[in-house]
């Protein structure tokens, strides 16, 4: 929940999915089996091919969300002032960080224990309304006091609505994972996307009949109510509704693994949000406003596609045997690597042509930050396909200290190196990412005998395909400029499809072994839908 385009806050909410070792094994015509807790049926499909597609799913509808948003976000700016957003950003924030304090990894002990009964998901139902209710009551109740803390005192005035919101979202927190786990993830993509459309289109018709702040209030209202409905109508209320005797044994388990999984989701939140603080400390409002653009945006390929990845791989990891989740793991990385570096580096290749393109004058310092920001950004996706991993062996302590060494190292490197200069500052993110990268490798190596050399190397290749993109991009911009003035937009088109073709010519040259492998999963997925299809 926003109340502009912000950082999403990944540690919180972590999608993933359900199948059985057994799923795993079955052919295509296995049909439905029987699951436990409840007696839900559990699609008998192959492990990769459902990964396959939910990644597929999730990645296509959280890019287009996201890319709806930002046509949102855009448009609101020219009926509401810097100030009012700024209000209603400072409440969201408020009203973000008491559903991000009082989660307490709940919904990551089902997805971990996905045999488990109806019991545990009322278990986890009743401890994360109570606390989110809990927070957010403290909040509405304190907002005028945390307005003044912020200077923003008619700040206040929108922390009800927001509040509202975020109880709707906390209804829907369960039957989101719920259908997570049984790998429905059409209908979650899809409720995220017509969210999307709503908040967009109630936002800016709201904005222009003159509601001011209030239009954004109630546009984050009107998503929250209707993605709750459609998630709760997905999913059979007995499933996390059947109410059952709070057992001491599951609430101990439950806490046990779920508070230091929140630990690390709120060290996540932080490392996403208190950069903000240190740059506007050193270098005021307005390169902060510069900053944050171009860390948005290069948060597009990782977050938008990595890390949606890294959601779904977490029920794939649950349900393989020591031997194969290890394997899983190499292969996983090198897959991510694959898709997300050219996305990364090739953002940051374009980054000024892309600024000079669709963006104003005022705002073209930010096409140096975000070639720093996008191509540094190549380690994060590591980082959470690991977290991942972890989650699936229910170690959640090494990836609390995990969290905390990202804030720590983040605050470290830019309160040293950032200070030089906002660029530097660029750099010193970058810097924190790599090492928060290279630190989950070595604590997954050191949990389950996995070598950081070969975690290190199935990103090898990809990142040397990155290479011919870089030099096509830097040709077709030397080569436009030779033949003269082009129209608008047609500098970074061509751009875009130079570095496309490098980066495939690149593939299939320096990482030939990973680029067959992903085509061979997606050929496996696009067959076996289309056979799916024909028997129906």
């Amino acid at each position: 929940m926003t109340a502009t385009s912000s950082r999403p806050s990944n540690g919180a909410s972590v999608n993933v999915t359900n199948a059985t070792n057994a799923n795993a094994a079955a052919g295509p015509s296995a049909g439905k089996r029987q699951g436990k807790g409840g007696g839900r049926l559990i699609s008998a499909e192959p492990l990769t091919t459902k990964a396959v597609r939910g990644a597929s799913w999730t990645i296509a509808t959280s890019v287009g969300s996201r890319a709806i948003g930002l046509v949102g976000t855009l448009a609101i700016t020219y009926f509401l002032v810097p100030e009012i957003i700024g209000e209603v950003s400072d409440a969201s924030v408020l009203i973000l960080s008491a559903m991000q304090l009082s989660t307490i990894g709940v919904g990551q002990y089902v997805i971990a224990k996905p045999n488990a009964g109806r019991d545990v998901a009322w278990h986890a139902t009743v401890f994360h309304m109570a606390l989110g209710l809990l927070a957010i009551g403290l909040v509405t109740l304190f907002r005028e006091r945390f307005g003044g803390f912020l200077s923003a005192p008619t700040m206040a005035r929108y922390v009800p609505g927001l509040a509202l919101a975020a109880v709707f979202d906390r209804v829907a927190f369960m039957p989101e994972r719920l259908l997570a786990r049984d790998m429905q993830f059409r209908v979650i993509g899809l409720s995220r996307t017509v969210g999307e459309v709503t908040y967009s289109i109630a936002s800016v018709a709201l904005a222009f009949a003159g509601l001011g702040g209030m239009a954004l209030v109630l546009a984050n209202v009107a998503r929250s109510i209707l993605r709750c409905a459609m998630l709760c109508m997905a999913v059979d209320r007995r499933e996390w509704l059947t109410p059952s005797p709070l057992s001491k044994v599951t609430t101990r388990a439950m806490l046990a693994f779920g508070l230091p999984f929140s630990v690390s989701a709120s060290a996540s939140f932080a490392a996403r949000r208190w950069d903000n603080l240190l740059v506007s400390n050193f270098f005021g409002p307005t390169v902060l406003g510069e900053y944050n653009l171009a860390y948005n945006l290069a948060d597009i390929p990782a977050v938008q596609v990595g890390e949606q990845i890294g959601d779904v791989l977490l029920p794939s990891f649950s349900h393989m045997g020591p031997a194969q989740r290890k394997r899983a793991l190499v292969r996983s990385t090198a897959l991510l690597a694959l898709i997300v570096f050219p996305l990364a580096v090739g953002l940051g290749a374009v980054a000024n042509t892309a600024v000079a393109t669709l963006l104003r004058k005022e705002w073209h310092s930010v096409g140096p930050m975000l070639t720093l920001l996008a191509a540094l950004s190549v380690a994060r996706p590591v980082g959470w396909t690991i977290a991942s991993y972890l989650v699936a062996r229910e170690m959640t302590r090494p990836l609390m200290w995990l969290g905390l060494f990202q804030v720590a190292s983040l605050l470290a490197c830019i309160a040293t190196i950032g200070r030089a200069g906002p660029l530097w500052t660029c750099v010193a993110v970058g810097v924190a990412f790599g090492a928060h990268a290279l630190a989950s490798m070595v604590v997954v190596a050191r949990a389950d005998n996995i070598t950081v050399a070969s975690l290190v190397m199935s990103c090898v290749g990809p990142l040397l395909a990155c290479i011919p993109l870089v030099l096509a991009v830097i040709g077709a911009r030397h080569g436009l400029a030779w033949l003269g003035e082009m129209p608008r937009g047609v500098g970074l088109a061509v751009e875009i499809i130079a570095g496309g073709l490098g980066y495939v010519g690149g593939a299939f040259l320096l990482a030939r072994k990973t680029a067959a492998d992903f085509l061979g999963l997606v050929r496996s997925a696009l067959g076996r839908r289309a056979a799916g299809r024909s028997s129906a």
